[in-house]
């Protein structure tokens, strides 16, 4: 009785402020590190490896969900639900042999891209893609298992081990393109690629040792067994949600990669990186601000919900346009110190910026209905926000290429705010957005 007392204990909830602060230092990490090596890469590299390389990285992003056969979604379901119950033999076995499935697809699935060259025409850079897909091949395991094992750790409150896993592979690459520069020896993209399946490799080892380590005291036989053939059929359908929101979330890369050069890939990918750090005000607020959320509405204090709206809303929105400003009066000279072939990435970015901007401009919309009971509303808005963004961005890359591409794609960002937006104020007589500075009308009391 008292062992188990003490593994309780445990594996009790951490603080919502420290888990919220390690959540938000992590995605600080994640963002910098994918920033740094986008900026340094094309010091060292052309711009068709560049290209080849986001290309790799979508390759090995997209198998790698392939092999997490939605266990993301899954596993921190079942681990919590085992652990909460008391049943720690079960959670660490629900663990080791989600980790022993996402391990087997991935080898299976890079099995199949060693292969991949015998039977997909690879047209005139064959030599070159041979070399990508080899590398991407050993990387989807390794970044299936990393990833995986982050909402693992997340299931057993390893907050703070969690945070920084996925932060390793871009982290390596831009440590060894800085080297690279300074020393100035000239890499090619194979080694590039094989820094980036080094941190994958890191990170997959770091993720097992964390969780080993996690689990260390969960030795007792599990109450209610579960085998893996149980955790397939149960994690199935959410590897078709998965891929589908992937390919939403991708899809003007995706269209990049089907109907550009390998130049115009890179300007755009390094243009996506810059554009994504203008959300990270909001995505840092929006991870704080989740649990207060929650527990201001279960007290029924809609004027405090609601003046917290306000205070995120106002302070993401300011930080964000300082960020947008400076990327517009400064980018042009900033582009051409870096690398004046990279000018139409500041173009780019500068559209891909102003979506993101009017997505702050509606707060913390998407993350209420998350939080607060609208979770099918929520995906039923993706989903049609998302066949709006394929439609538009199809037109786009075919009538005006990347420059309409990416007006297509803030448009559809702006958009899809705007109908959470109107969700929350629907249901929840909330608003999230920025005219809750200027409020018009008392907020009503209903639940409906």
């Amino acid at each position: 009785m008292t062992e188990f007392s003490g593994v309780l204990r445990r594996a009790k909830l951490p603080s919502m402020l420290r888990a919220s602060g390690a959540a938000a230092a992590g995605r600080i990490a994640i963002l910098a590190a994918g920033l740094g090596s986008s900026l340094l890469l094309p010091l060292a590299l052309p711009p068709d490896k560049v290209g080849l390389y986001f290309i790799a990285q979508i390759l090995t992003s997209g198998f790698a969900i392939l092999a997490m056969m939605g266990l993301t979604f899954t596993a921190p379901a079942l681990v919590s639900a085992a652990a909460a119950q008391g049943d720690f033999g079960r959670a660490r076995d629900v663990i080791m042999r989600i980790q022993a499935i996402v391990g087997v697809c991935g080898l299976t699935i890079a099995c199949a891209f060693w292969l991949a060259d015998r039977w997909v025409p690879l047209g005139e850079n064959a030599a070159a893609w041979r070399g990508v897909l080899a590398i991407v091949a050993l990387q989807i395991p390794c970044a299936g298992l990393g990833a995986v094992q982050v909402e693992l750790l997340r299931a057993v409150h390893a907050i703070r081990s969690s945070a920084f896993l996925m932060a390793f592979p871009s982290t390596v690459v831009a440590i060894f393109v800085a080297f690279a520069l300074t020393t100035r020896f000239q890499p090619n993209l194979d080694q590039v690629l094989l820094c980036s399946l080094a941190g994958y490799a890191i990170s997959a080892g770091v993720g097992a040792f964390c969780i080993s380590s996690s689990c260390r005291h969960w030795s007792q036989p599990a109450n209610e067994p579960i085998g893996a053939v149980a955790i397939v059929q149960r994690t199935l359908p959410n590897l078709a949600t998965t891929l589908v929101l992937f390919g939403l979330s991708q899809v003007d890369m995706i269209l990049l990669t089907l109907f550009s050069s390998l130049q115009e890939i890179a300007q755009y990918g390094i243009a996506l990186r810059i554009s994504t750090v203008l959300i990270m005000p909001l995505s840092i607020a929006n991870s704080a601000f989740a649990p207060s959320a929650v527990h201001l509405w279960t007290l029924d204090d809609r004027t405090g919900l609601q003046k917290a709206l306000r205070l995120l809303v106002s302070v993401a929105t300011l930080l964000t346009f300082l960020m947008y400003a400076g990327l517009a009066t400064l980018g042009y000279t900033l582009v051409h110190l870096w690398n004046p072939h990279y000018e139409n990435s500041l173009w780019i970015a500068l559209i891909l910026g102003a979506g993101q901007l009017g997505h702050v401009l509606g707060g913390a919309s998407g993350i209420l209905l998350m939080v607060l009971g609208d979770e099918k509303s929520a995906f039923r808005l993706t989903l049609l926000t998302g066949v709006a963004t394929v439609a538009l961005c199809f037109l786009g890359i075919l009538v005006g290429g990347p420059f309409w591409l990416a007006s297509a794609a803030a448009i559809c960002n702006v958009l899809q705010v705007y109908l959470f937006a109107k969700r929350v104020k629907d249901r929840f007589q909330l608003d999230a957005t920025i005219r809750a500075l200027w409020p018009t009308e008392p907020v009503r009391h209903s639940t409906t």
